[in-house]
């Protein structure tokens, strides 16, 4: 019997989840092995470089303590509160970190983008991940309060990705999508028993935010073996269908994991 697969998160989800345990030194290299695993990953500040760093866990402690904290997954057409100083390469990247944190005289709200670099060969691919970070953007935004906005609550996420995860099930019943594709039924009651690795979790992490960023992970996972191979979607008619149909979840999905990723300001 094969191994359970586990689940992967956006780096950009990790990183959130991980910048409100980074205390010191130590966990911020925790947290920087957390979301390179084995990739390359350098640093790009973008201004003034408040202390010359170019190591991904040096960055993170510059950027500590946050008062607020959140990943967006933004596609064309839904923004998810992009600032708009960013939103184009926000967009390109699909994924960035917004962090709100104290400053004299003001607070301060920063962006973090990565850029994602694939070299090597068919055979031996490797890819390198460049973080672009722009430590103030606060003059741009209407107000620091309003940066995650665009991040649902965490209550609205949990109803919105139990509802994805039926949706989801129904819609391949409906388009058929496991008629030509016999192991498609093992590979999916794999992935809706399949975790997330511990490493990439940080310590003491809310269970209510681990289910949903695990349900979230599931779906966007179902939807990518399902939308791998046409399989049957054996017309252009039907294969957009398809595409349309898991659209909406995996738009769920990625909603839930911006909102499980989030530290608000307790209020």
């Amino acid at each position: 019997m094969s191994e359970r697969p586990l689940l992967s998160l956006p780096a950009s989800v990790t990183l959130a989840l991980w910048l409100p345990a980074v205390d010191g030194p130590r966990t911020a290299r925790q947290a920087a092995r957390a979301v390179a695993g084995d990739e390359v990953h350098h640093v790009h500040e973008r201004g003034p470089l408040p202390g010359g760093s170019e190591t991904l866990h040096d960055v993170l402690t510059e950027l500590t303590p946050v008062e607020e904290v959140g990943a967006i997954l933004p596609r064309a057409g839904d923004p998810m509160g992009a600032p708009a100083v960013r939103s184009a390469d926000l967009l390109d990247a699909g994924e960035g970190v917004l962090l709100r944190r104290p400053g004299k005289p003001s607070q301060r709200c920063s962006v973090l983008v990565p850029e994602r670099e694939v070299y090597g060969s068919v055979l031996e691919p490797g890819e390198m991940v460049t973080w672009h970070v722009d430590h103030d953007v606060s003059e741009h935004l209407a107000a620091p309060s309003l940066l995650l906005a665009g991040v649902e609550s965490l209550s609205h996420a949990r109803r919105q990705i139990q509802l994805a995860l039926s949706d989801t099930v129904e819609a391949l019943e409906d388009l058929d999508v496991a008629r030509d594709r016999p192991d498609l039924a093992d590979q999916l009651l794999d992935l809706s028993l399949a975790s997330l690795p511990a490493h990439v979790l940080p310590p003491n992490l809310d269970p209510r935010r681990l289910d949903v960023l695990e349900r979230a992970a599931r779906v966007l996972a179902i939807v990518e073996l399902a939308t791998g191979d046409d399989g049957a979607a054996v017309t252009a008619a039907q294969a957009g269908a398809r595409a349309a149909a898991l659209a909406q979840v995996s738009a769920a999905a990625r909603h839930a994991l911006a909102a499980a990723s989030a530290t608000r300001q307790a209020v």
